[in-house]
């Protein structure tokens, strides 16, 4: 059984200057926060829902950059949905880099 610690979350980060970028490039953003500081509000609010579940959330810098050419190279919108699958993909990378024999004896 898979406890509640052993699952990973990654969790969407935007630096405040790509936060207008991200708004420029959403094909929805309309449903995204107006104000970086607002959707601070939210991803902090988001943390502390999924630490209290036992699991600590994987943060994933997100370079609108990168996540507009994996949109494209899958011929995808920027969308919560896309958005989402790029995170995961980063996370998927980030955890299995982190638990490696070698980075575990570093």
């Amino acid at each position: 059984m898979t406890k509640a610690s052993d699952l990973v979350v990654g969790v969407g980060f935007y630096k405040r200057e790509q936060w207008p970028l991200l708004l420029e490039a959403a094909a929805d953003s309309y449903k995204l926060e107006k104000t970086y500081d607002e959707w601070l509000e939210v991803l902090t609010s988001s943390i502390e829902k999924i630490r209290s579940n036992g699991i600590e959330p994987l943060l994933v810098d997100v370079d609108i950059k990168d996540l507009t050419a994996f949109c494209r190279e899958r011929g995808l919108q920027n969308n919560g949905e896309s958005r989402s699958m790029f995170i995961a993909e980063r996370a998927k990378n980030m955890t299995y880099i982190s638990r490696s024999p070698k980075c575990e004896s570093m």
